[in-house]
């Protein structure tokens, strides 16, 4: 595990754009090691190979970091990702240094079983979609459930977990890890920070129309309204504001919570990914 504490811009499928757009690109090379580039949460928003290829050479060429969010898939989704794998795959062996300068963050199994097939040969994370087949989360305290997973997921390449701020420094269970069958040396750990993503759902209430669980995702056309805003809601059992972005509901903890880097990296988070919007 890297003992410095990395920081992360996650600009999701909007991508470099939205820097150069705000003239705010040459503070965030600045303060940045890595971007949070792609899709998270939707197969609809998933970018074309050229799209993922641009993206990659732009940040690789400011000396920078960039990281690829995936979304959850349906068959429809496998075939927009498969050249998109390709593509990064060719990347990664025309540009040697592609290799330690490019990571791809799944957050479907089938994503990661498409790393192998494709041959992308780049660090796997597995996303904030996935945490919960290793851990369990509470506003105070990450546990590990299965120490079988870990190392399930450590020989498929996945070392690295995301996961979102609960607005609490969160303490864990790490030092049962060997009566449980792992090393913490499995875990690196990335905190997405100030959303918290609750839940996530095949449709959206931005423009999609109305999907049943007998539709195919085949017949779904999305015109990306989510585009435009994200929505603040208010419900009388929860204390916090609510915002709904496309199909995703999250909660947010703007308030700092941690004392020091050092209160993290104890814990195996040595990443921190900022969220400037939804």
């Amino acid at each position: 595990m890297k003992n410095v504490l990395e920081t992360g811009l996650r600009l999701g499928e909007a991508g470099s754009a939205a820097l150069e757009k705000t003239g705010a690109l040459a503070g965030a090379l600045e303060r940045f090691d890595w971007f949070y580039t792609g899709a998270e949460f939707c197969e609809n928003l998933l970018q074309t190979p050229a799209w993922h290829e641009k993206e990659a050479l732009f940040y690789l060429g400011k000396g920078a970091k960039v990281c690829f969010l995936t979304p959850p898939l349906s068959e429809k989704g496998l075939r927009v990702l498969r050249p998109v794998f390709r593509r990064l795959a060719a990347l990664r062996k025309k540009h040697p240094r592609a290799a330690k300068g490019i990571e791809v963050t799944v957050n479907d199994l089938g994503a990661l079983e498409l790393a192998r097939e494709t041959g992308l040969g780049l660090a796997l994370n597995a996303g904030r979609l996935l945490y919960d087949n290793i851990f369990f989360v509470t506003r105070a305290r990450l546990t590990v459930l299965n120490g079988g997973a870990v190392k399930l997921f450590a020989g498929l390449g996945v070392r690295r977990f995301e996961l979102s701020t609960t607005g609490s420094t969160l303490a864990n269970n790490f030092g049962a890890a060997k009566a449980m069958g792992f090393r913490p040396d499995q875990l690196s750990l990335t905190l997405h920070y100030p959303y918290l993503n609750m839940t996530s759902a095949r449709t959206c209430v931005s423009g999609m129309p109305d999907t049943g669980p007998e539709d195919s995702a085949d017949g779904i056309r999305c015109k990306r309204e989510c585009g435009i805003c994200s929505l603040e809601l208010e419900h009388p059992a929860v204390n916090e504001k609510l915002y709904v972005k496309g199909n995703t509901v999250f909660l947010k903890f703007p308030q700092k919570f941690y004392s020091r880097p050092e209160s993290l990296l104890n814990r195996r988070i040595n990443r921190l990914v900022y969220s400037p919007f939804l």
